[in-house]
C-alpha cells in the first residue's frame, strides 16, 4: 500500500527574490533620472559635477535603458505575484521548466546522477529511452520550497542518488 506522501506530487513555483526586485526598481529610477537631466536643466545632476549634463542623444539612450529595466522589473513582479510551476516531481519522475537549456522531464529510472553546483544550481543527468543524454537544471534559490524538501523527494524515489551527509 502506498502512502499519500508517496503519491502526492512535489510542486515548486518560481519565486524571484525581493532584493532583485528592489535593485531592478532602483536601476530603472536611476536610468530615467539621468535621461531626464539631459532634457530638463532644472534637475540637479547626480554624480561628479565635472561630467556635466549628458547630451540629449545620451539622454535618449538612458530612457531606452530605463524602459528595458522597467520591462524586466514588471516581468519579475509578474513572476512574484503569479508564479509559474517550475519543478514537478511525482511517482513517474521529475520535470523542470526553469531554464532554456535545462528544461524537460526524466523518469526516476532514467536518472543517472544528480549534482549540486555553484551556489544554488542542481543538475540532474539522465538517459531517456529515446537515447540522447539529457540534463535538467533547477535553480533552487528561485523556487518557493526549501532545497531539503526537493532532496527528500529525490531520496524517496531514488535513495542511491542522494548522499547522506556525514556527521
Amino acid at each position: 500500500m502506498m502512502t499519500s506522501e508517496a503519491t502526492t506530487p512535489f510542486v515548486a513555483r518560481s519565486q524571484p527574490p525581493i532584493a532583485a526586485l528592489l535593485v531592478l526598481g532602483a536601476i530603472t529610477l536611476f536610468f530615467a533620472y539621468v535621461g531626464m537631466t539631459a532634457f530638463d536643466t532644472s534637475l540637479p545632476v547626480i554624480g561628479p559635477r565635472r561630467l556635466g549634463r549628458p547630451p540629449q542623444g545620451m539622454g535618449i539612450a538612458f530612457f531606452v535603458l530605463a524602459a528595458l529595466s522597467l520591462a524586466a522589473t514588471v516581468w519579475q513582479l509578474r513572476r512574484r505575484f503569479n508564479p509559474n510551476v517550475d519543478v514537478i516531481a511525482d511517482a513517474d519522475g521529475i520535470a523542470s521548466q526553469q531554464s532554456f537549456r535545462g528544461r524537460g522531464c526524466l523518469a526516476w529510472k532514467e536518472i543517472s546522477r544528480i549534482e549540486p553546483r555553484y551556489q544554488s544550481l542542481l543538475y540532474i543527468y539522465g538517459m531517456p529511452t529515446a537515447g540522447k543524454a539529457k540534463r535538467l537544471v533547477i535553480d533552487t534559490a528561485h523556487i518557493d520550497v526549501p532545497t531539503a524538501d526537493l532532496f527528500a523527494v529525490i531520496a524517496r524515489h531514488r535513495p542511491d542518488l542522494v548522499s547522506v551527509p556525514r556527521s
